[in-house]
């Protein structure tokens, strides 16, 4: 793309002979914007949109090379506030509008260079893929862009050879609409096919089922764009396995993530399609002024002051872009803030603050259904050992769903059914429930299996939340997927490749409705189980803190992320304080880090951070857990995927030090990747360590210091502090001696009794953890 620089005479822009790679992104400003704004109390200027009146850069606006004016914030319904810095013309004489064919005829040569250029790239895209793809076409959205990429690609290519394909969302500005119809029309007089594809749900009734859309959740583009698309091209093309080119108007000035874009990708937004992005090097001033040029049309939004022709309402839209879309469509607009404020009216006290967080955008933040009222008929309730799937009122039938996993036969007049899954049977069984019913799917079988427990899982939120919004379908290599009469038809020759699995969580109207699993609830908080995401401390770390103590941050080696995440665990470990090198770490420079002691008590104390927390008290001793299971366990207390990596790393790196040795446990790899996990007992537990747990274990527990033996060993116990059998794994033959030598040894810090069948431990409540660290 060419820099630009402004030019006063015409009042236009005029592009230079050099290269840059990120631009300002300008674009002409028409009157109706200044009077939305409320320009017109402040200046004169005519009421006539044939020609741009001045220009904008962000929030700036520029007159003939000058800035005079700026906004800032704005939101739904409140207007952004006006800066005016110098006036336009003197004494208040009107605006002088841009002369539009002297800024054309100023930059004609640059513009037929860069027209050429992008031209010749689209022509040999066309030559080098034509023997590879089934179908070219414009993904065009009557934006500015792809008015520009279908008028270089129509005169690129015969037009026989491409078509032209509209992803109706339903929520277009009606200037859109208007737009694709003068298009369309265009089209038509050269004889290029022009489609529109549309979902079969109706756009607000899936705002209803889904939940409004949100930065995170944003399923409308999948079951309103992606989705129809490829089902229409499959019907136009009478061909399942179909490969597509589409000439798309992404540019990478538009942002740090589209300047990253390659000119061609492959299966980006649908496995197995092209895309070619013929204008990623051009600038808004090119486009605009390649528009200008041909007189090409272009979108009554953007002389409204729409900075983008997209959704009436997005998640992604900037405040300021909120109150241009409301204004201009506001009947329009009116019908998706409705199901918001309907959607969030149970999460609020009172009216006002619900319309305060409206106006505000909070509702953009969305990450799942909790503070939603659309309600989803499947949960998941999780027991010690295995976990209920309750689903009430199925939208569908999981026997036909399962369909896609493997064969599934059926004991007659029984709620139990076999599926062949990757050649291995698996047994289930349904437990049938008032309008509705249960699967109870047991760790044992989790552990072993989870890959299957995994699709099993969206297999009945399938079944249960299934609207037919056809990105199954339209996932489905093989078109093995179909719908008749609102239920879903799996063929015959479903070939269980599971591509329909690729949605994160099975179903994309679970996904944006599922309940928080809570996480990991820790002192009565929710807290994230990416506690040191994949820089947990090396050995070598902790051997340079115990040698600089209080001068390390001076001296040590570590980048400053793998600083930043080992000073966390520094704290888990009670090794820093506000002090600096803690009176712990005293202790355990005394004991010295080749003793196990030393580790010992750093492991009671890290098993008191989140992710050694978790770990800890789900995952047995002697019972290897592979990666997948450890990962699906992660998901199900609300990780999210993308962290379950980074999680497992972390958790090898700390067996990897002697934790690993005393009851953390040890990794299996295969190469060089985590592949599971065995945990181990500590075969020669210390008694001082042992009793340092028992405290930390008391004051978890809110200050209770008399508990038995018994509650000791029973895991199903829900509480906050971690008992020593548990981080250590230790039996009751194991720690009857050892409790009896602490009774015997340190009488002023713990007594015991085993008579009677009765046994019961009492700690001194006058007494704390710490002090017992002045025993080593």
């Amino acid at each position: 793309m060419y820099k630009y620089e402004w030019d006063e005479e015409t009042g236009g822009l005029i592009l230079l002979p050099e290269l840059e790679k990120m631009s300002l992104e300008p674009r002409p400003v028409y009157y109706r914007e200044l009077d939305i704004l409320g320009f017109d109390k402040y200046w004169n200027y005519p009421k006539d949109d044939s020609a741009p009146l001045l220009w904008a850069t962000a929030n700036n606006y520029i007159y003939r090379g000058r800035l005079v004016a700026k906004t800032k914030g704005g939101a739904l319904y409140t207007p952004p506030e006006l800066e005016l810095i110098e006036e336009p013309e003197p004494d208040g004489q009107p605006l002088r509008p841009v002369d539009i064919k002297g800024m054309v005829e100023k930059n004609a040569a640059l513009l037929e260079t860069l027209e050429q250029e992008t031209i010749q790239g689209i022509y040999n895209t066309f030559v080098k893929y034509k023997n590879k793809v089934d179908v070219f076409y414009v993904a065009f959205s009557g934006g500015k862009d792809s008015i520009v990429t279908l008028d270089l690609v129509q005169k690129a290519l015969p037009h026989n050879e491409f078509m032209v394909l509209f992803g109706d969302t339903g929520m277009e500005f009606p200037d859109t609409y208007e737009t694709i119809k003068q298009v369309q029309a265009i089209c038509e007089t050269a004889e290029i096919d022009f489609h529109i594809s549309k979902s079969e749900l109706d756009t607000l009734d899936s705002w209803k089922w889904f939940g409004p859309p949100a930065t995170v959740s944003r399923w409308c583009c999948s079951v309103h764009k992606t989705a129809p698309q490829i089902l229409l091209l499959r019907k136009l093309l009478n061909k399942i396995k179909f490969k597509g080119m589409a000439y798309v108007g992404v540019r990478g000035s538009e942002s740090l993530a589209r300047s990253k874009y390659d000119y061609i990708s492959y299966g980006g937004k649908h496995q197995g399609q092209y895309s070619c992005n013929a204008i990623l090097e051009w600038n808004s001033a090119e486009i605009f002024l390649h528009i200008f040029k041909y007189n090409l049309v272009l979108n009554e939004a953007y002389k409204k002051g729409n900075r983008r022709a997209g959704c009436l309402i997005c998640p992604r839209a900037a405040e300021r872009n909120d109150f241009m879309n409301h204004f201009c469509y506001k009947d329009h607009a009116e019908k998706f803030v409705q199901i918001i404020r309907d959607s969030y009216s149970e999460s609020f006290a009172n009216n006002d603050l619900l319309e305060d967080f409206i106006r505000k955008g909070g509702w953009k933040a969305r990450k799942n259904g909790r503070d939603v009222s659309n309600p989803i008929n499947y949960k998941e309730k999780i027991e010690f050992k295995g976990t209920w799937l309750l689903i009430d009122n199925p939208h569908d039938d999981w026997k036909e769903w399962i369909k896609t996993v493997g064969i599934l036969t059926h004991e007659e007049d029984s709620g139990f059914y076999t599926v062949n899954y990757n050649n291995q049977l698996y047994n289930i069984s349904i437990e049938e429930r008032n309008d509705g019913y249960a699967l109870y799917i047991d760790k044992e079988t989790a552990i072993k299996r989870p890959e299957f427990v995994k699709i099993l899982k969206q297999v009945f939120r399938r079944a249960a939340c299934c609207v037919q919004c056809h990105e199954c379908e339209a996932n489905c290599p093989n078109g093995c997927i179909s719908f008749d009469k609102g239920k879903v038809q799996i063929s015959d020759n479903c070939t269980h490749c599971l591509q329909c699995y690729s949605i994160e969580k099975g179903c994309l109207r679970y996904k944006s409705l599922e309940l928080p699993k809570g996480g990991l609830i820790m002192a009565g908080k929710s807290v994230s189980l990416n506690t040191y995401s994949h820089h947990a401390p090396k050995l070598e770390w902790i051997k340079q803190y115990f040698s600089y103590k209080n001068d390390f941050d001076e001296n040590h080696s570590l980048g400053s992320q793998m600083y930043n995440f080992f000073k966390r665990f520094l704290r888990d470990a009670k090794l820093l304080d506000k002090d600096g090198f803690s009176q712990t770490a005293e202790i355990i420079d005394k004991i010295g880090l080749e003793k196990p002691q030393a580790w010992g008590i750093m492991l009671v104390n890290i098993c008191y951070a989140p992710q050694v927390n978790w770990f800890v008290k789900n995952f047995d001793f002697g019972q290897t857990y592979t990666k997948q299971y450890i990962s699906s366990s992660l998901i199900n207390v609300g990780a999210k995927e993308t962290w379950t990596g980074d999680i497992i790393s972390s958790l090898g790196r700390l067996m990897e030090l002697p934790f690993g040795e005393i009851g953390l446990g040890e990794i299996q790899k295969s190469g060089r990747t985590i592949s599971g996990v065995t945990r181990h007992r500590w075969n020669m537990p210390d008694a001082t360590v042992i009793l340092y747990s028992l405290y930390k274990f008391a004051e978890a527990c809110g200050g209770i210091y008399q508990f038995s033996l018994a509650t000791l060993l029973d895991d199903e116990i829900e509480r906050e502090g971690v008992s020593p059998t548990r981080i250590f794994g230790l039996d009751k033959e194991t720690m009857m001696p050892l409790l009896n030598g602490l009774s015997a040894n340190y009488p002023e810090f713990i007594s015991v009794s085993f008579t009677l069948g009765m046994d019961s431990i009492t700690l001194r409540s006058e007494k704390k953890a710490e002090d017992v660290l002045t025993l080593f």
